[in-house]
C-alpha cells in the first residue's frame, strides 16, 4: 500500500481532488451517490440528549426514527427527493445538494462519554422544522437518590 501512495499516479489523483476541494467546484451531474449520511449535532443536557439532523428538503412522511435498545443506538433513515417533474429534473446541469436515501446511527450516550444514562425510549420525540430534524431523547429518571443507605443484617 505504501508503494502506491508514493506512485506518481496516486499523487496526481491526490492533487486533483485537493484542487477540486479547495475550489468548491460542484461534482458533475451523475457523480453523486444515491445514498448519503446526514450530519448530526448532539447536545447533552441535564435531562435529555437533543439531536439536530440536517435534512434540507425532506418531508416528515419520508423520515423514520427508531431506538434500538440492544445497540444503544438511535437510527434515522429515509429519503430526500429533488422537487420537480421528470422533464424539469432532466435539465439539471449542476448538483450540490444531497438527495436520495439516507441512514444514520447515533450511539447514546456518545462514545467517549463517561456517563452511562439509561434512555427513556417511550418518551423520545422528533419534529422536522426548517430542514432540521430535532430529536429529543430523554434520560431515564433515576428511581434512587445519589446517596442510598443500605441496611446491614
Amino acid at each position: 500500500m505504501q508503494a502506491f501512495a508514493s506512485h506518481p499516479f496516486a499523487q496526481g489523483l491526490r492533487d486533483y481532488y485537493e484542487q477540486q476541494y479547495r475550489s468548491g467546484a460542484p461534482a458533475p451531474v451523475g457523480e453523486h451517490n444515491d445514498t448519503f449520511v446526514p450530519p448530526v449535532d448532539v447536545f447533552n443536557t441535564e435531562k435529555a440528549y437533543v439531536l439536530h439532523v440536517a435534512l434540507p428538503g425532506c418531508v416528515k412522511e419520508d423520515v423514520d426514527v427508531k431506538w434500538i435498545s440492544e445497540k444503544g443506538e438511535l437510527n434515522v433513515a429515509g429519503v430526500v427527493h429533488r422537487p420537480g417533474h421528470e422533464e424539469f429534473l432532466q435539465t439539471l446541469s449542476s448538483s450540490e445538494r444531497k438527495v436520495g436515501m439516507f441512514e444514520r446511527g447515533i450511539k447514546l450516550p456518545p462514545p467517549g462519554s463517561d456517563e452511562k444514562e439509561d434512555i427513556d425510549a417511550f418518551s423520545i420525540n422528533a419534529k422536522l422544522e426548517n430542514g432540521i430534524l430535532i430529536i429529543t431523547v430523554p434520560k431515564a429518571e433515576k428511581e434512587w437518590t445519589e446517596v442510598h443507605n443500605i441496611d446491614v443484617d
